[in-house]
Parts: C-alpha cells; sequence; structure tokens
C-alpha cells in the first residue's frame, strides 16, 4: 500500500513538470534584435533652408521695370529686387478679385504697362498659393491661378485704395487678378522707390516677333565675370538621401543601382542624375503640388548648396527646374551644371538631375569687364544670322555662361562670362560675342 502511494506522488509530480514545460514552450519568445529593413538615413549635402523660407529663397523675380509717361526703365539688379518684394510683403492685400475673362491681352498688356506701373517679372508662372507665403492676402479662399508678373500700380490721385495685380499672359491660359493695398503703404513705397528709379538703365520695347514684344536695353553695358572654386560634395551622401535602401545599392563605375532606382555621375562636369523606374509619370501633378514637393525634397538632404531659384515649369510633363544665379543673372550650362531639374510623379520623385558641387572661394582679383551689346543689336545680328527669322525665338535675356577651366591643374575653377542668349524650342542658346561685333 505504501508503495502504490509513492508511485501516485512520483506519477502526479511528472504530470505536473510536463504541464509546466509544455506552457513554457508555448509561450516562449526569445530575445533576438528586430532587424530593420526600412533603416532611415538622416543626411544633408549643404545647410537646410527653413521651411517657411522656401518659397522666399527659392521663388524670386529676375527683371524689374518702371513704366512712365515718356519712357521705360529698369534693372536687374537683386538687391533692388528684394527691397521691393521686402515693401511689398509688409503690405496687407485685401479684396482680391478675378478679372480675367473681362480684359483681352492687348487690354492687359495696356494696363500693366501705363504710365507709373511698376512691373516685377518672374522666370516662369508661379500658383499666387504658393507665393501667398511671401506676400499676405487678406482673402482666406486664394484661387489656383497663377501669375508671371506683379503689377503695382502708383497712380492714387482721388483714390482711397491702391492697386497691384497679378498678371500672366505667357501661357495658353491668361490671368488677370486684381487687389488692393492701403493708399498710405503704397504712397510709401512710392516716396523710396522712385528715389532709386534714377539710376535704372532705360528699356526699349522690341518686337521680337508676330507673338510677342519684349524689353531690351536702350545701351551696352559693362558686365563682371568671374573665377570660383567648385567644392566637390559627398557622392556617398547622396546615396543615403535618394536610396530607400543605401546599404544594399550596388556601385560599379559611375552607377549606383538599388532596383528600381539607380543614380549615374559623370566625373567630367559632377553632374548625376537618378532616376526611379517604379513611379508612375503619366498623373498630372497641379503646380501647387509640384512647387512643394520640389522645394521640399531637395531641402530635406540640404540639396540648396547655392543661388538656385526656380526657373520653369512644365505641369504637362510633371517637370521643375530651378537654376542658378549669378548676380540675379541666369546661368546656362551645355552639360547640365547649372541647374537642379525635377520629373515628379504621383507620389514620389521619378528623376532628378544636379550638380554634385558647390561654389566657393571666388578670386575676385581675376574678376574683369565685359561689354555687351545693345538689345537693338542682338536682335539685329540674331535676324541676320537666322534663315527663319526670329518667328520661333520664345525670348532674350542676358545670362552667365559656365565653363570649367581649360587648364587640367586648375579643372576645380569655373568660369562665368556674361553673354545674350535666346530661346529657341525650349533651349537656351548663347550669341558668341563676336558674332555681334560691329552690330
Amino acid at each position: 500500500m505504501k508503495y502504490e502511494k509513492i508511485k501516485s506522488i512520483v506519477l502526479t509530480l511528472l504530470v505536473c513538470i510536463s504541464i509546466f514545460l509544455t506552457f513554457n514552450l508555448w509561450t516562449y519568445q526569445p530575445g533576438y534584435d528586430t532587424i530593420d529593413s526600412t533603416e532611415t538615413f538622416e543626411v544633408s549635402v549643404g545647410e537646410k533652408i527653413e521651411e517657411t523660407d522656401l518659397s522666399k529663397v527659392l521663388i524670386k523675380p529676375y527683371q524689374l521695370f518702371y513704366h512712365s509717361s515718356n519712357k521705360t526703365v529698369g534693372t536687374l539688379d537683386g538687391d533692388e529686387m528684394n527691397k521691393v518684394i521686402k515693401d511689398l510683403s509688409s503690405w496687407t492685400l485685401f479684396d482680391l478679385k478675378d478679372y480675367s475673362n473681362q480684359y483681352s491681352r492687348d487690354e492687359i498688356k495696356s494696363l500693366i504697362q501705363g504710365e507709373k506701373k511698376v512691373e516685377i517679372v518672374f522666370p516662369d508662372n508661379v500658383p499666387l498659393s504658393i507665393y501667398s507665403r511671401v506676400i499676405h492676402l487678406e482673402d482666406k479662399k486664394i484661387p489656383t491661378a497663377s501669375f508671371d508678373r506683379i503689377v503695382i500700380d502708383l497712380n492714387t490721385v482721388n483714390s482711397d485704395a491702391g492697386t497691384v495685380y497679378f498678371v500672366s499672359l505667357n501661357s495658353n491660359e491668361k490671368y488677370f487678378y486684381e487687389c488692393r493695398v492701403s493708399v498710405e503703404s503704397l504712397q510709401k513705397f512710392e516716396k523710396t522707390f522712385l528715389k532709386q528709379v534714377v539710376s535704372y538703365d532705360e528699356y526699349v520695347e522690341q518686337p521680337l516677333n508676330s507673338k510677342r514684344n519684349i524689353f531690351l536695353p536702350k545701351l551696352p553695358k559693362e558686365y563682371k565675370s568671374y573665377r570660383y572654386y567648385s567644392d566637390t560634395l559627398s557622392l556617398d551622401d547622396f546615396k543615403k538621401a535618394l536610396f530607400s535602401d543605401p546599404n544594399n545599392v550596388e556601385v560599379t563605375k559611375n552607377t549606383f543601382i538599388n532596383v528600381p532606382s539607380f543614380m549615374k555621375t559623370n566625373e567630367e562636369y559632377n553632374t548625376l542624375s537618378y532616376v526611379n523606374l517604379s513611379v508612375d509619370e503619366n498623373t498630372s501633378l497641379p503646380p501647387v503640388s509640384l512647387f512643394q514637393k520640389s522645394m521640399e525634397f531637395v531641402n530635406d538632404h540640404g540639396g540648396w548648396t547655392d543661388d538656385y531659384h526656380f526657373y520653369s515649369i512644365s505641369p504637362i510633363e510633371n517637370k521643375i527646374v530651378y537654376r542658378l544665379f549669378m548676380e540675379n543673372h541666369p546661368v546656362f550650362n551645355e552639360n547640365n551644371m547649372a541647374e537642379v531639374s525635377q520629373v515628379w510623379g504621383s507620389e514620389s520623385i521619378s528623376k532628378y538631375d544636379r550638380p554634385f558641387f558647390k561654389l566657393d572661394m571666388v578670386s575676385k582679383n581675376e574678376i574683369r569687364d565685359v561689354l555687351l551689346p545693345s538689345g537693338a543689336s542682338v536682335l539685329y545680328a540674331l535676324k541676320q544670322n537666322r534663315t527663319k527669322g526670329l518667328e520661333d525665338v520664345e525670348d532674350i535675356v542676358i545670362g552667365y555662361r559656365m565653363t570649367r577651366d581649360s587648364n587640367e591643374s586648375n579643372k576645380n575653377f569655373i568660369i562665368f562670362e556674361p553673354s545674350w542668349y535666346y530661346k529657341f524650342s525650349g533651349n537656351w542658346l548663347r550669341i558668341p560675342l563676336e558674332e555681334l561685333e560691329g552690330f
């Protein structure tokens, strides 16, 4: 009897131990480290811009005209335009109204280029809602309209409020918006502005072709040539910034691959091209989204490394271009060394082209003056040298030609030469100075 009792106790203990071990086996969780396949890299190739300042820093005018009864004067000076925009941004603009369908293009042109009108010209169309981060529109509901010029009307006699226009005439759609500003703000601005106007250059309206007229400087003028050192940026930083899984990027000569994305680099010109093949480009983005995404995307990796300004937009292609500026003049280069170009899909970047260097250490002792001929001389020379005339020419501007120093030992130096440029079939082409001699 004693033996049977002991046997029962042992069996009971074994069953209890078995239950305990089974329970622990089922509920056991090993202490493995979590593997994160989506590791993010906080990287910045340059200084970042405060998010609230993106529109102010990247969207700037590049021409300023004052129209009076007997002549038009203007300037390309960035400091002058900054002063005007600073005043404009301090005003409260109210009573915004759409008159786009009430005036013809010719009527709008007469209004904005009439006597005592200040015309602030931007390189291409800017959404009003994006620029409302620079200026103060009292209206809460901002229309989807875009503009390529702001016009301040200084005619305030017998008026209880001044007038500011937002206008776009260069696109297929015309926009003409009018808003009001206090007379006191406008009169204070006029008092200081007219003191500066006396130093502006005289401009003459020239018929470019049957499609449009443009204002060009009446007289020849000297511009400065510059020589800068280019400091190469880290391609490894760009790899970390652009690829979702940079640790698994395969690197071969001048190529970085992590399917479906790849990045190709050009060591001769220090440019890169990033492409994401998985992005659908068929969805058209509204201009507001294109501006917002493009500014933030580059800023997230500190990519605004030099004086880049918004230059052109193509909503049909989902493409936007920011161009390098020198002394508030656009810079041009045949090898894409002077622009940051982006093509977007509905959700993410599809194509990103840019230089991977920044300018540093200007050699001021090597600056020289270059005399550029008048606008009329340029027009005449173009007509003489083009078999089809100027019918397909879209614009003419003074810009800077960017080239590398031809001396191999100085290949990190970049030369900026002032030149006349004209836009043909969407491309900017330089007019060599030798072609302008004698005109």
